[in-house]
């Protein structure tokens, strides 16, 4: 074999590879948390006394803006609850009805 073909080997391998990482990393699930608003500090929500600070990207911080003390919430968070680095990314607020 020449060296192109082993070269061309090592990419094909390399990509199988990284392709079937995808489905482990698709099969996580999310961490969600729900429960009474008990506090809204700047972009830090309280939720049944926890707190939980707002990812500054995404939609998160735009719904903390329509989101009061005593609403019934579910927050989607980037990590387990109680994590330094947790952020809340999501915000789904319950509209009584």
């Amino acid at each position: 074999m020449k060296h192109s073909a082993y070269k061309f080997v090592g990419v094909l391998g390399a990509l199988g590879l990284a392709l079937q990482a995808g489905p482990a990393w698709s099969s996580r699930g999310l961490t969600m948390v729900s429960g009474s608003v008990t506090g809204i500090d700047g972009r830090q929500i309280t939720v049944n006394g926890t707190s939980y600070d707002v990812q500054l990207k995404g939609g998160a911080l735009q719904q903390l803006e329509q989101v009061h003390v005593g609403d019934k919430v579910d927050l989607v968070l980037t990590g387990p609850p109680g994590a330094a680095s947790t952020q809340v990314s999501a915000i789904r607020v319950h509209h009584a009805s």
